[in-house]
């Protein structure tokens, strides 16, 4: 996480410079499937992807790297972060309670604000 700002920092400052534009590559992984956020196309396994595939990302998580990597250097404690989770969390199911429960849009309203 850190190599990404850090790398984002110096592109920005780079084009600044007028010596853009500069193009930066993440390899990254998916965690969830491509259908939603629960795709379950085999059974008790959310992805068609080997389990074993997937467990080895979830062990390079760049968030709970860097959630560990803040605790262990004293710039936050661990009580601190689940807190942050558990209100993140809570505001999350509180949007999705709210969009649940609100009207659906009007068959009229279908083209405002879509712009070209």
């Amino acid at each position: 996480m850190l190599a990404v700002y850090e790398a984002g920092k110096s592109a920005a400052e780079q084009c600044r410079r007028g010596g853009g534009p500069v193009f930066i590559e993440c390899l990254t992984y998916r965690f969830r499937g491509h259908v939603g956020p629960d795709d379950n196309i085999q059974g008790n396994h959310t992805d068609i992807r080997p389990k074993q595939e997937m467990d080895s990302w979830l062990q390079r998580d760049p968030i709970r790297s860097f959630e560990e990597y803040l605790v262990r250097g004293g710039f936050v404690e661990k009580q601190e972060l689940d807190d942050i989770r558990r209100r993140a969390e809570a505001e999350v199911a509180e949007a999705h309670r709210f969009a649940r429960n609100s009207a659906r849009p009007r068959k009229e309203d279908l083209k405002c604000y879509v712009f070209k």
